[in-house]
């Protein structure tokens, strides 16, 4: 490592880059609903690890994202509140920096980066039996199952934001002493289920009392499944937990952790489930979560995505600045995160410029983190830098199929609040 901190990076060359890409179109698992129709497939993912496998016997990785690039994307991150920035590429840390008084061993709140997480979990709960994403929420909650509107809501519509439940951010973030599990059941809808994304913690809220009520029989709290099935497999140490004042930690924005273990659930996810040797997740049920809905076309299952970036009506949201806005919008129709980054960029994202962005056609893995209060950061300004001048693999057009939603009106915003993660 160099004196000032950075590991240096790896000079480019060119490699095999497609294979993961070209496999992804015989992956199962994308959403089949008929009110949601996703996008063209999203090549996140995830047959990769066959794809590091591969290269594995060939020698040392090369760096795809261009030395310049990458101290010119630090250099902005620095200007804008910045504190960590990890790049680590085909198995190897090419770059990695703090500022002055954070460290590689401090860790920090990743606040909505919690968020998948819990996508994660779901999919691999699937996998197991415990559930289904498409079953009625009601048939766990009884409480649901006389409301016209919430009994119909399925697990899937909770777990990528089109619940129509209300936003829960006063209730969920206040200051109540209640139970706010219990308290998140009774929270009442704003639209009918697929007819609007509306972001807040509301859903995960539910999501985990639903698991809380499934695991019971198993002895198992909701935290400890997702410590059994990801957290201890992939040696993450969770240093806090947001909670509520029943020790309820708080799904959608509660964890605590340092730059370089949440870079280990990004490599999980790059590589199709696999970490160390150990499948955690497969890569059919991995792929649900980066499947994104006709309404939302950057968000899957807790996941942002940038598959949509390809299309020619496409724009750029940014989204931690486009939930700031009062009301909050409900409109994310044609979204992408950038349109001069991978189409297969995958990104976890928490308040205050939290970022861990994953590109599995490159074998990439990025940890950005920033201050408390930090301005000026933008998705769409830092993609473009770190990706200038890297040899990323050309997009596989696919066709779209169109399929009408109820359109989002103005009026609708109304009532609508957001508060600060």
């Amino acid at each position: 490592m160099a004196a000032n901190g950075a590991v240096p990076v790896a000079p480019e060359v060119n490699g095999a880059r497609l294979i993961g890409r070209r496999l992804w179109a015989k992956l199962p698992g994308l959403s089949r609903r008929p009110l949601f129709l996703p996008m063209s497939p999203p090549r996140p993912v995830l047959l990769l690890m066959s794809l590091s496998a591969a290269l594995g016997a060939a020698g040392p990785a090369p760096a795809q994202l261009a030395p310049g690039s990458i101290e010119a994307a630090h250099k902005y991150s620095a200007a804008r509140g910045g504190i960590g920035f990890i790049v680590k590429e085909r198995g190897e840390v090419h770059f990695e920096r703090y500022a002055k008084g954070h460290g590689a061993d401090k860790p920090i709140h990743i606040y909505s980066g919690t968020k998948s997480f819990f996508g994660a979990l779901a999919v691999i709960a699937e996998s197991e039996g415990l559930l289904s994403l498409d079953e009625r929420v009601a048939e766990t909650l009884p409480e649901w199952r006389g409301d016209p509107r919430k009994s119909r809501i399925t697990i899937r519509e909770l777990l990528d934001f089109t619940s129509g439940l209300e936003t829960g951010f006063e209730e969920i973030y206040g200051r109540s002493t209640a139970d706010k599990l219990t308290l998140s059941v009774g929270l009442g809808t704003k639209r009918d289920r697929g007819e609007a994304f509306i972001y807040g913690p509301s859903h995960l809220q539910v999501f985990c009392e639903v698991l809380r009520r499934k695991l019971k029989k198993k002895g198992l709290t909701y935290t400890g499944y997702l410590d059994r099935k990801i957290v201890k497999p992939l040696d993450i140490r969770i240093a806090n937990w947001r909670s509520d004042d029943h020790g309820n930690p708080i799904p959608s924005a509660g964890m605590w952790m340092t730059g370089r273990d949440w870079l280990k659930f990004g490599e999980m996810v790059c590589h199709g489930g696999s970490y160390g040797g150990r499948q955690v997740a497969s890569s059919a049920c991995l792929g649900k979560c980066f499947a994104p809905t006709r309404i939302n076309p950057a968000f899957g299952l807790c996941f942002w995505v940038n598959s949509y970036r390809d299309q020619p009506d496409a724009r750029e949201i940014d989204v931690e600045e486009y939930l700031d806005r009062t009301p909050l919008p409900e409109d994310w129709s044609r979204a992408c995160l950038s349109k001069r980054a991978p189409s297969d960029l995958i990104c976890s994202l928490g308040s205050n410029f939290q970022r861990l962005y994953v590109v599995p056609s490159m074998d990439l893995v990025v940890v950005h983190q920033g201050k408390k209060g930090a301005r000026g950061f933008r998705d769409a300004e830092f993609l473009p830098i770190l990706f200038e001048k890297a040899q990323i693999p050309e997009p596989q057009q696919q066709p779209v199929t169109q399929r009408k939603v109820k359109p989002i009106l103005p009026k609708m915003f109304g009532g609508l609040r957001k508060k600060s993660e």
